[in-house]
């Protein structure tokens, strides 16, 4: 009988390439790992890992045995929360990460109602935008994603992921009170604000990157980045205070900040959707289906609140 802590092993080394990187991700130490893969060389017959120079790489049968492992640790964890389905209970954790407006918005108000229908549930959030965070999603870090994605900046889908947009969004122009743009009540042309200053998120975010494409694409000039946050209430103090322009999305209230006057882009639609992903099959676990199911009750109320925001991806799509 094969062990499923050896074949887990096994799994993130297929999926994280080195000894140190499975010690790591397992809280094991290297020597530790290689017992284990010795261990399972035992178990199966065959070798199933072999030397590469300094690095061990899975064998032929390694890697089929490492696409067996995959399925088997997914059918025990859904073994074990359907046991606990059956007797009425649906348990453990789900590991979620999101963005600012996606928490506020969408999970915050799911909690409550998971925290009543289903005690033993317990939800791990962090609130990152990192850029690896789908490949977090990928090597089981963690179990459901809420990211952003713009129009014009689509993330690449990935076969072992499933994803939905739950809620679109437009973006608009946030201006300080003072500035000349702020006084007129329509739309405001991008080339229009190539001599003011901008604030945006940290480089490489999705935030910044829509920033300079837009800039570039609809007002033909590259923004003036004088401030970066990834903090709203300091995106906010920036433009307030420090007298910047921003790009912000509908659900991030920008109207409702003192010294800030918020406008359409003229040129084009900008939107911003919040999309939800998990990996293809976690849905099966009951605790994953929890949470998914109001997740996506939580964006069914979000769009009735705020009726500017539409459920789902724009119709054209």
């Amino acid at each position: 009988m094969l062990d499923l802590g050896r074949l887990r092993v096994l799994r993130e080394l297929k999926l994280r390439g080195t000894l140190g990187a499975v010690a790591d991700a397992l809280g094991y130490t290297p020597s530790a790992v290689s017992q284990q893969l010795a261990q399972l060389q035992r178990d199966v017959g065959v070798p199933v890992v072999e030397r590469a120079g300094r690095r061990l790489r899975l064998t032929e049968a390694g890697e089929v045995l490492a696409g067996h492992a995959e399925a088997l640790l997914a059918r025990a964890k859904r073994a074990e929360e359907d046991a606990l389905a059956a007797s009425g209970r649906v348990a453990g954790a789900v590991r979620l990460v999101g963005f600012q407006t996606a928490l506020l918005h969408v999970l915050a108000p799911a909690l409550p109602r998971l925290a009543d229908a289903y005690p033993d549930l317990v939800v791990d959030v962090l609130d990152e935008e990192f850029h690896r965070v789908l490949q977090a999603l990928v090597l089981q870090e963690i179990d459901v994603v809420l990211t952003d994605e713009y129009s014009h900046l689509p993330r690449p889908r990935r076969p072992e992921l499933t994803s939905e947009v739950l809620v679109t969004e437009i973006m608009r122009v946030a201006l300080p009170a003072g500035h000349p743009l702020a006084a007129g009540a329509g739309p405001v042309r991008m080339a229009d604000l190539a001599h003011s200053p901008f604030v945006t998120g940290h480089v490489g975010t999705n935030h910044a990157d829509l920033l300079e494409r837009t800039c570039v694409e609809l007002g033909g000039f590259r923004p003036d980045v004088r401030y970066r946050s990834n903090d709203l209430l300091i995106i906010f103090a920036m433009v307030a205070q420090g007298g910047a322009v921003c790009l912000v999305p509908d659900l991030a209230l920008a109207e409702r900040e003192e010294g800030i006057v918020v406008r359409d882009v003229a040129d084009a639609v900008v939107d911003r959707r919040m999309v939800l992903w998990t990996r293809v099959g976690a849905e099966v676990r009951p605790s994953v289906e929890a949470v998914l199911t109001e997740l996506r009750h939580s964006a069914d109320l979000l769009v009735e609140r705020r009726p500017s925001c539409i459920r789902g991806a724009p119709e054209a799509e």
